[in-house]
């Protein structure tokens, strides 16, 4: 079973026993995807409410909430609850990242699939201080804060 990011639509990739959430489905507008969308065999099902919360969570520790949307989180936690029988299928780095922590079977489509597991921590960009979670400015100088990869988990 192939779980689907809307790149896999968008790129006309095709596999056997296809499934996304609803909220994929509703990223497609243009009306080419649109019309390939409408002849494929896909199963949409929403992902569970427990599962997007555990997303939620090691998407925090890992830093990657900043870089995922509600959507990504969903499509991961759908992924989550098929993780023994599914693969899923994108080219998003954030939710490769979050699914190699969560152990979730991962293909690419046209980027190469990443081949270590980063945290990210947020920083000054002006003195390089580890600032709180969720400021945007340092405590300190004033500067601005960025994301940076911290470690190999």
């Amino acid at each position: 079973m192939y779980i689907l990011d809307s790149s896999a639509i968008f790129k006309k990739k095709q596999f056997e026993n296809m499934i996304t959430i609803p909220d994929v489905i509703e990223e497609i507008k243009d009306e080419n995807s649109r019309l390939y969308l409408s002849l494929l065999n896909i199963k949409v099902e929403a992902a569970q409410k427990e599962k997007i919360e555990e997303v939620r969570k090691i998407a925090e520790r890992s830093g990657d909430i900043h870089k995922l949307s509600d959507t990504d989180i969903k499509l991961i936690a759908k992924a989550l609850e098929l993780k023994e029988e599914a693969i899923l299928v994108t080219d998003d780095y954030s939710i490769q990242n979050v699914a190699n922590l969560l152990d979730i079977k991962v293909d690419s489509i046209i980027q190469p699939s990443i081949k270590k597991t980063f945290k990210w921590e947020r920083i000054c960009r002006g003195c390089g201080k580890s600032v709180e979670e969720g400021r945007t400015t340092c405590d300190i100088c004033g500067s601005d804060t960025i994301l940076k990869k911290k470690e190999l988990l």
